[in-house]
């Protein structure tokens, strides 16, 4: 059975190694190779594809980007964090270079944890995760609010 957590979300995003453009971002560029194209990346973090955390700068001409940025957030009934890689691009939209998904039940409650997350398809990002809060069985958080909402006599 899958968790929620609910509580308080700190993340540090420090930085990114091995990413590199896509098949699809490389299109218009003339180097054959395309492994010596640098990136202008930045990361979108959310929760359950839904809400939006944060949006970290754009560091410019690497693929090796250091961010070193914070970013909290108060969760409500979060199972997923997601982080998705981009280029800046000049004219929208902005391409996709990698992303990762990080379930909160697999964290653990007020301990800062310093992982290394494998991006897909290429690439690993570094961050520091805090969670401060619970986390309750899914099943069992809707049976909570049901009893509350006087539909479950139990």
């Amino acid at each position: 059975m899958s968790q929620l957590f609910n509580g308080h979300l700190k993340i540090r995003l420090i930085e990114a190694v091995g990413i590199r453009p896509t098949e699809w971002s490389k299109r218009f560029n003339n180097n054959n190779g395309g492994e010596d194209i640098l990136l202008d990346s930045y990361v979108n973090i959310d929760c359950d594809d839904e809400y939006h955390i944060g949006q970290s700068s754009t560091k410019a001409k690497t693929n090796h980007p250091i961010w070193n940025e914070e970013f909290q957030y108060e969760v409500h009934e979060g199972k997923i964090m997601g982080f998705s890689v981009f280029h800046d691009c000049a004219l929208p939209p902005d391409d996709f270079v990698a992303n990762c998904r990080l379930f909160f039940s697999d964290l653990n409650i007020s301990t800062p944890q310093d992982v290394w997350i494998d991006l897909e398809p290429h690439g690993r990002l570094h961050v520091v995760i805090e969670i401060k809060g619970q986390l309750v069985n899914e099943g069992e958080f809707y049976l909570k609010i049901l009893q509350k909402q006087n539909f479950l006599n139990i």
